[in-house]
């Protein structure tokens, strides 16, 4: 007769013999397991987030890096004569003479870029200087001595910025304005 007691109380604590009891016991389950789902995905969304605009950043960062490098290679060693001046919309213009068979760099911001116009005795060409996806959205040239170039540019890619600045030391020529 004990055993019969045993069993079924175990038998009436897990299934129960009401009516619906299994139903009631999903549906907690599936609730727990909703809630449980939603606290996590708030917070992978927010790590997966913060990882995309971490990446936006490092991109952005190497595009200014690598505008940089193209501009200190030009005006660093192969300038002879900088010349500061703006275009007709009153955005800075820089113009970059090289002792290399008159060979002429001019470097221009419109359309949200900056663009490399290269000249020589018998060509001409015009050059993007950022990456496509990676605004120039300021630009800024000024004199800051007589071989001193300031730089500042802010890149701009899916609502980051970064902003740049930078010296330049033009060792084989001097800066002038126009």
């Amino acid at each position: 007769m004990k055993q019969k007691v045993a069993k079924s109380f175990s038998t009436s604590c897990w299934y129960g013999k009401e009516a619906g009891f299994l139903i009631g016991e999903l549906q907690l389950t599936v609730a727990v397991i909703a809630l449980v789902t939603a606290l996590l995905y708030g917070d992978f969304y927010q790590i997966v987030q913060g990882w995309h605009k971490m990446f936006i950043d490092m991109q952005l960062r190497d595009a200014g890096r690598y505008m940089c490098s193209i501009l200190e290679k030009d005006l660093c060693y192969e300038g002879r004569l900088i010349t500061l001046s703006e275009d007709y919309r009153g955005n800075s213009k820089l113009i970059c003479q090289t002792g290399h068979a008159g060979k002429v760099y001019t470097y221009t911001w419109e359309n949200k870029g900056l663009y490399k116009t290269t000249k020589t005795t018998n060509t001409s060409g015009k050059n993007p200087l950022f990456i496509p996806d990676c605004q120039v959205v300021e630009w800024q040239v000024a004199r800051a001595g007589e071989h001193l170039v300031r730089l500042k540019f802010v890149l701009q890619k899916q609502g980051r910025r970064q902003s740049v600045e930078q010296m330049l030391y033009c060792f084989n020529g001097s800066v002038v304005y126009e």
